[in-house]
Protein backbone atom coordinates (compact mmCIF):
# COMPACT_ATOMS: atom_id res chain seq x y z
CA UNK A 1 0.00 0.00 0.00
CA UNK A 2 1.82 3.11 -1.48
CA UNK A 3 0.29 6.59 -1.06
CA UNK A 4 2.00 9.92 -0.45
CA UNK A 5 -0.56 12.62 0.83
CA UNK A 6 -0.80 15.71 -0.07
CA UNK A 7 -0.32 17.62 2.86
CA UNK A 8 -0.24 21.23 2.19
CA UNK A 9 -3.80 20.80 0.92
CA UNK A 10 -4.94 19.32 4.23
CA UNK A 11 -3.27 22.30 5.93
CA UNK A 12 -5.34 24.60 3.88
CA UNK A 13 -8.39 22.65 4.63
CA UNK A 14 -8.27 22.75 8.24
CA UNK A 15 -7.42 26.07 8.43
CA UNK A 16 -10.45 27.39 5.85
CA UNK A 17 -13.59 29.11 7.95
CA UNK A 18 -16.74 27.16 7.22
CA UNK A 19 -18.92 26.41 9.75
CA UNK A 20 -22.20 24.91 8.93
CA UNK A 21 -24.43 26.49 6.23
CA UNK A 22 -21.35 28.70 5.93
CA UNK A 23 -19.22 26.37 4.00
CA UNK A 24 -17.71 28.67 0.72
CA UNK A 25 -14.08 29.60 1.65
CA UNK A 26 -13.43 25.73 2.74
CA UNK A 27 -15.35 24.85 -0.78
CA UNK A 28 -12.83 26.92 -2.49
CA UNK A 29 -10.38 25.15 -1.06
CA UNK A 30 -11.83 21.81 -1.99
CA UNK A 31 -12.32 22.55 -5.95
CA UNK A 32 -8.93 24.51 -6.48
CA UNK A 33 -7.22 20.87 -5.29
CA UNK A 34 -9.78 19.17 -7.40
CA UNK A 35 -9.31 20.76 -10.59
CA UNK A 36 -6.21 19.45 -10.85
CA UNK A 37 -6.97 15.90 -11.63
CA UNK A 38 -11.02 16.73 -11.81
CA UNK A 39 -14.13 18.06 -13.08
CA UNK A 40 -15.50 19.97 -10.68
CA UNK A 41 -18.75 22.03 -10.20
CA UNK A 42 -20.82 23.00 -7.23
CA UNK A 43 -24.57 23.01 -6.97
CA UNK A 44 -27.59 24.94 -5.42
CA UNK A 45 -26.98 23.80 -1.94
CA UNK A 46 -23.10 24.31 -1.71
CA UNK A 47 -21.86 20.96 -2.47
CA UNK A 48 -18.76 20.35 -4.32
CA UNK A 49 -18.04 18.06 -6.77
CA UNK A 50 -15.01 16.53 -8.21
CA UNK A 51 -16.01 13.87 -10.98
CA UNK A 52 -13.33 11.03 -12.45
CA UNK A 53 -14.47 9.20 -15.84
CA UNK A 54 -18.11 10.70 -16.20
CA UNK A 55 -19.93 8.23 -18.06
CA UNK A 56 -18.24 5.28 -16.57
CA UNK A 57 -20.15 2.79 -14.79
CA UNK A 58 -21.26 2.16 -11.80
CA UNK A 59 -21.33 5.51 -10.63
CA UNK A 60 -19.54 5.74 -7.32
CA UNK A 61 -20.30 8.67 -4.77
CA UNK A 62 -17.46 9.32 -2.10
CA UNK A 63 -18.95 11.88 0.68
CA UNK A 64 -17.01 13.34 3.41
CA UNK A 65 -19.09 16.80 4.85
CA UNK A 66 -17.03 19.74 4.63
CA UNK A 67 -18.56 21.94 7.40
CA UNK A 68 -17.54 22.35 10.78
CA UNK A 69 -19.17 23.16 14.01
CA UNK A 70 -19.40 26.98 14.37
CA UNK A 71 -21.46 30.17 16.16
CA UNK A 72 -23.17 32.86 14.95
CA UNK A 73 -23.91 36.17 16.48
CA UNK A 74 -27.36 36.63 18.08
CA UNK A 75 -26.51 40.45 20.18
CA UNK A 76 -24.28 42.99 20.01
CA UNK A 77 -24.40 44.82 23.18
CA UNK A 78 -23.42 48.44 23.97
CA UNK A 79 -19.80 47.38 24.58
CA UNK A 80 -19.61 46.02 21.71
CA UNK A 81 -19.37 42.13 23.05
CA UNK A 82 -20.90 39.55 20.81
CA UNK A 83 -23.80 36.99 21.78
CA UNK A 84 -23.77 33.75 20.12
CA UNK A 85 -25.61 30.85 19.23
CA UNK A 86 -24.33 27.76 18.11
CA UNK A 87 -24.10 26.26 14.49
CA UNK A 88 -23.81 22.50 15.13
CA UNK A 89 -23.60 20.84 18.75
CA UNK A 90 -21.13 22.76 21.34
CA UNK A 91 -20.13 21.70 24.89
CA UNK A 92 -19.76 25.00 26.18
CA UNK A 93 -17.27 24.34 28.73
CA UNK A 94 -14.69 24.06 25.78
CA UNK A 95 -15.26 27.23 24.36
CA UNK A 96 -14.26 29.66 27.80
CA UNK A 97 -10.93 31.39 26.84
CA UNK A 98 -10.90 30.20 23.10
CA UNK A 99 -10.22 32.44 20.28
CA UNK A 100 -12.63 32.46 17.63
CA UNK A 101 -12.25 33.80 13.42
CA UNK A 102 -15.00 35.45 12.08
CA UNK A 103 -16.14 36.24 8.69
CA UNK A 104 -16.47 40.02 9.26
CA UNK A 105 -17.67 43.17 6.73
CA UNK A 106 -13.44 43.74 5.85
CA UNK A 107 -12.64 40.12 6.41
CA UNK A 108 -12.13 37.93 9.50
CA UNK A 109 -12.55 39.37 12.38
CA UNK A 110 -10.43 37.67 15.63
CA UNK A 111 -12.39 37.60 19.20
CA UNK A 112 -12.08 35.67 22.44
CA UNK A 113 -14.64 33.97 24.47
CA UNK A 114 -15.17 35.48 28.03
CA UNK A 115 -16.74 34.88 31.23
CA UNK A 116 -16.18 36.03 34.58
CA UNK A 117 -12.40 35.09 35.84
CA UNK A 118 -12.48 32.34 38.80
CA UNK A 119 -11.71 34.89 41.58
CA UNK A 120 -15.85 36.45 41.18
CA UNK A 121 -17.34 33.48 40.51
CA UNK A 122 -19.79 32.31 43.21
CA UNK A 123 -19.59 29.03 44.96
CA UNK A 124 -22.51 27.71 43.54
CA UNK A 125 -21.40 29.30 39.96
CA UNK A 126 -18.59 27.45 40.50
CA UNK A 127 -20.22 24.03 40.63
CA UNK A 128 -22.48 24.69 37.61
CA UNK A 129 -22.00 24.20 33.92
CA UNK A 130 -21.51 27.18 31.94
CA UNK A 131 -24.06 27.69 29.23
CA UNK A 132 -23.62 29.46 25.80
CA UNK A 133 -26.01 32.29 26.55
CA UNK A 134 -23.82 32.97 29.66
CA UNK A 135 -20.87 33.80 27.55
CA UNK A 136 -19.59 36.29 25.45
CA UNK A 137 -16.97 36.99 22.85
CA UNK A 138 -14.52 40.43 23.08
CA UNK A 139 -13.37 41.52 19.39
CA UNK A 140 -11.55 44.64 21.32
CA UNK A 141 -14.31 47.05 20.54
CA UNK A 142 -15.12 49.94 23.15
CA UNK A 143 -18.84 50.54 21.44
CA UNK A 144 -21.32 48.98 19.49
CA UNK A 145 -21.22 51.28 16.72
CA UNK A 146 -17.27 50.39 16.15
CA UNK A 147 -18.15 46.56 16.71
CA UNK A 148 -20.69 47.12 13.88
CA UNK A 149 -18.37 49.01 11.74
CA UNK A 150 -16.68 45.39 11.37
CA UNK A 151 -19.75 42.57 11.74
CA UNK A 152 -22.80 42.56 12.38
CA UNK A 153 -25.73 39.90 13.65
CA UNK A 154 -25.57 37.18 11.91
CA UNK A 155 -21.84 36.97 11.31
CA UNK A 156 -20.11 33.29 11.92
CA UNK A 157 -17.40 31.99 13.33
CA UNK A 158 -14.90 29.33 14.16
CA UNK A 159 -12.64 28.35 16.91
CA UNK A 160 -8.96 29.94 16.24
CA UNK A 161 -6.64 26.66 15.75
CA UNK A 162 -4.31 25.98 13.42
CA UNK A 163 -3.44 22.06 12.41
CA UNK A 164 -0.39 20.53 15.15
CA UNK A 165 1.24 17.15 14.50
CA UNK A 166 2.15 15.58 17.96
CA UNK A 167 4.65 12.81 18.35
CA UNK A 168 4.17 10.01 16.01
CA UNK A 169 1.84 10.70 13.12
CA UNK A 170 -1.12 12.57 15.74
CA UNK A 171 -2.30 15.48 14.10
CA UNK A 172 -4.56 17.85 16.36
CA UNK A 173 -6.73 20.95 14.62
CA UNK A 174 -10.11 22.38 14.73
CA UNK A 175 -12.56 21.22 12.27
CA UNK A 176 -11.39 17.73 11.88
CA UNK A 177 -14.79 16.46 12.24
CA UNK A 178 -15.08 16.16 9.18
CA UNK A 179 -12.68 17.99 6.98
CA UNK A 180 -10.61 14.64 6.66
CA UNK A 181 -13.58 12.94 5.59
CA UNK A 182 -13.39 15.67 3.19
CA UNK A 183 -9.70 15.15 2.45
CA UNK A 184 -9.76 11.42 2.26
CA UNK A 185 -13.07 11.60 -0.64
CA UNK A 186 -10.44 13.36 -2.27
CA UNK A 187 -7.39 12.15 -1.99
CA UNK A 188 -9.03 8.63 -2.58
CA UNK A 189 -10.01 9.98 -6.00
CA UNK A 190 -6.86 11.09 -6.97
CA UNK A 191 -5.16 8.07 -5.99
CA UNK A 192 -7.86 6.43 -8.00
CA UNK A 193 -6.97 8.49 -11.16
CA UNK A 194 -3.38 6.76 -11.46
CA UNK A 195 -4.63 3.41 -10.54
CA UNK A 196 -7.63 3.23 -13.13
CA UNK A 197 -11.03 2.66 -12.96
CA UNK A 198 -14.22 2.08 -15.19
CA UNK A 199 -16.58 3.33 -12.60
CA UNK A 200 -17.76 6.85 -12.83
CA UNK A 201 -16.66 8.00 -9.54
CA UNK A 202 -17.46 11.22 -7.77
CA UNK A 203 -15.56 12.62 -4.44
CA UNK A 204 -18.40 15.02 -2.64
CA UNK A 205 -17.52 17.52 -0.28
CA UNK A 206 -21.15 18.28 1.45
CA UNK A 207 -22.30 20.72 3.59
CA UNK A 208 -24.60 21.41 6.60
CA UNK A 209 -24.06 17.73 8.22
CA UNK A 210 -23.81 18.78 11.49
CA UNK A 211 -26.93 20.04 11.44
CA UNK A 212 -29.02 17.10 9.65
CA UNK A 213 -27.05 15.73 6.32
CA UNK A 214 -29.07 18.32 4.52
CA UNK A 215 -26.00 18.81 1.01
CA UNK A 216 -25.56 14.68 1.22
CA UNK A 217 -29.66 14.09 0.67
CA UNK A 218 -29.36 16.67 -1.90
CA UNK A 219 -26.16 15.22 -3.29
CA UNK A 220 -27.58 12.21 -3.97
CA UNK A 221 -30.94 12.77 -5.02
CA UNK A 222 -29.16 15.04 -7.75
CA UNK A 223 -26.83 12.14 -8.63
CA UNK A 224 -28.53 9.30 -8.06
CA UNK A 225 -25.43 6.75 -7.66
CA UNK A 226 -25.24 3.29 -7.81
CA UNK A 227 -22.82 3.05 -4.54
CA UNK A 228 -22.06 5.72 -1.94
CA UNK A 229 -19.25 5.31 0.84
CA UNK A 230 -19.91 7.98 3.66
CA UNK A 231 -16.32 8.78 5.29
CA UNK A 232 -16.93 10.49 8.66
CA UNK A 233 -14.61 10.80 12.47
CA UNK A 234 -16.41 8.23 15.30
CA UNK A 235 -14.64 8.04 18.53
CA UNK A 236 -11.76 6.84 20.14
CA UNK A 237 -12.60 4.52 22.59
CA UNK A 238 -9.07 4.63 24.50
CA UNK A 239 -10.01 8.25 25.41
CA UNK A 240 -10.01 8.16 29.39
CA UNK A 241 -14.06 8.10 30.04
CA UNK A 242 -15.01 6.30 27.14
CA UNK A 243 -17.11 3.25 27.66
CA UNK A 244 -16.66 0.75 24.48
CA UNK A 245 -20.15 -0.97 25.24
CA UNK A 246 -21.58 2.71 24.38
CA UNK A 247 -18.79 4.07 21.52
CA UNK A 248 -17.42 0.64 20.04
CA UNK A 249 -13.99 -0.31 19.78
CA UNK A 250 -12.07 1.86 17.15
CA UNK A 251 -8.80 3.38 18.39
CA UNK A 252 -6.39 6.26 17.02
CA UNK A 253 -3.58 4.11 15.06
CA UNK A 254 -5.15 0.75 14.67
CA UNK A 255 -7.25 0.98 11.25
CA UNK A 256 -10.93 2.57 10.14
CA UNK A 257 -14.09 1.32 11.57
CA UNK A 258 -16.65 -0.12 9.51
CA UNK A 259 -20.44 0.50 10.36
CA UNK A 260 -22.79 -2.04 10.94
CA UNK A 261 -26.94 -0.99 11.05
CA UNK A 262 -29.92 -0.31 9.26
CA UNK A 263 -28.38 2.45 6.53
CA UNK A 264 -25.73 -0.07 5.91
CA UNK A 265 -26.05 -1.79 3.05
CA UNK A 266 -24.41 -5.86 3.40
CA UNK A 267 -23.13 -6.05 0.00
CA UNK A 268 -21.19 -2.46 0.25
CA UNK A 269 -19.65 -4.36 4.07
CA UNK A 270 -18.97 -7.36 2.62
CA UNK A 271 -16.88 -5.93 -0.07
CA UNK A 272 -15.00 -3.39 2.55
CA UNK A 273 -14.66 -5.97 4.98
CA UNK A 274 -13.13 -8.52 2.22
CA UNK A 275 -10.36 -5.91 1.05
CA UNK A 276 -9.58 -4.53 4.38
CA UNK A 277 -8.22 -8.01 4.60
CA UNK A 278 -6.61 -8.47 1.30
CA UNK A 279 -4.98 -5.41 1.68
CA UNK A 280 -3.87 -5.72 5.27
CA UNK A 281 -5.81 -2.62 6.85
CA UNK A 282 -6.72 -3.45 10.52
CA UNK A 283 -10.47 -2.21 10.86
CA UNK A 284 -13.43 -3.13 13.97
CA UNK A 285 -17.01 -3.08 13.49
CA UNK A 286 -19.15 -0.14 14.53
CA UNK A 287 -22.69 -0.99 15.49
CA UNK A 288 -25.92 1.42 15.23
CA UNK A 289 -29.17 0.64 16.46
CA UNK A 290 -30.75 3.44 14.52
CA UNK A 291 -29.36 6.19 13.21
CA UNK A 292 -25.51 6.53 12.29
CA UNK A 293 -24.99 10.24 12.91
CA UNK A 294 -23.56 10.91 9.44
CA UNK A 295 -24.62 11.61 6.13
CA UNK A 296 -25.26 7.92 5.05
CA UNK A 297 -28.77 8.53 7.22
CA UNK A 298 -29.93 10.94 4.38
CA UNK A 299 -27.93 8.91 1.69
CA UNK A 300 -29.38 6.10 2.09
CA UNK A 301 -32.75 6.52 1.61
CA UNK A 302 -32.65 8.62 -1.44
CA UNK A 303 -34.84 7.72 -4.34
CA UNK A 304 -35.28 3.92 -4.80
CA UNK A 305 -32.30 3.72 -2.38
CA UNK A 306 -28.69 3.94 -2.81
CA UNK A 307 -26.46 1.15 -1.14
CA UNK A 308 -24.38 3.03 1.18
CA UNK A 309 -21.32 2.29 3.42
CA UNK A 310 -19.90 3.98 6.48
CA UNK A 311 -16.16 4.24 6.76
CA UNK A 312 -14.90 5.60 10.02
CA UNK A 313 -11.63 7.28 11.17
CA UNK A 314 -10.75 7.29 15.35
CA UNK A 315 -10.84 10.34 16.47
CA UNK A 316 -10.30 11.90 20.19
CA UNK A 317 -11.77 14.86 21.54
CA UNK A 318 -14.43 15.61 19.21
CA UNK A 319 -16.13 18.81 18.72
CA UNK A 320 -13.18 20.68 21.02
CA UNK A 321 -10.64 22.54 19.57
CA UNK A 322 -8.00 19.83 19.30
CA UNK A 323 -9.68 17.15 17.64
CA UNK A 324 -6.82 14.15 17.17
CA UNK A 325 -6.50 11.79 14.55
CA UNK A 326 -3.36 9.37 13.74
CA UNK A 327 -2.61 9.59 10.22
CA UNK A 328 -2.37 5.81 9.37
CA UNK A 329 -6.29 5.12 10.00
CA UNK A 330 -6.00 8.52 7.30
CA UNK A 331 -3.93 6.98 4.92
CA UNK A 332 -5.58 3.46 5.46
CA UNK A 333 -9.25 4.91 4.42
CA UNK A 334 -8.03 6.82 1.70
CA UNK A 335 -6.25 3.38 0.34
CA UNK A 336 -9.47 1.57 1.33
CA UNK A 337 -11.90 3.49 -0.53
CA UNK A 338 -9.48 3.95 -3.93
CA UNK A 339 -9.31 0.23 -4.21
CA UNK A 340 -13.87 -0.47 -3.62
CA UNK A 341 -13.78 2.05 -6.39
CA UNK A 342 -11.64 0.05 -8.82
CA UNK A 343 -13.21 -2.94 -8.41
CA UNK A 344 -16.78 -1.91 -7.52
CA UNK A 345 -19.50 -3.55 -10.68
Amino acid sequence: MTYEPDLAFLEKLLLATGPTGFEEEAVEVFLEAASAFAQVEVDKKGNAYAHLNPGGSPKILLLGHIDEIGVIVSHIDDQGLLFLKPLGGWDPQVLVGQRLRFLGKRGPVLGVVGRKAIHVLKPEEREKAVRLEELFVDIGAQSKEEALAHLEVGAVGVLDQPPLWLLGERLVSKAVDNRIGAFVVLEALRLLKDLGTRAHVVAVASVQEEIGAYGARTAAHRLDPDYALVVDVTHDATTPGMEKKEVGEAALGRGVALDVGPFVDKKVLRALRSLAEREGIPYVLHAHGRFSGTDADEVAWVREGVRTGIVSIPNRYMHSPSEMVDFRDVRAAVWLLARFAQEAA
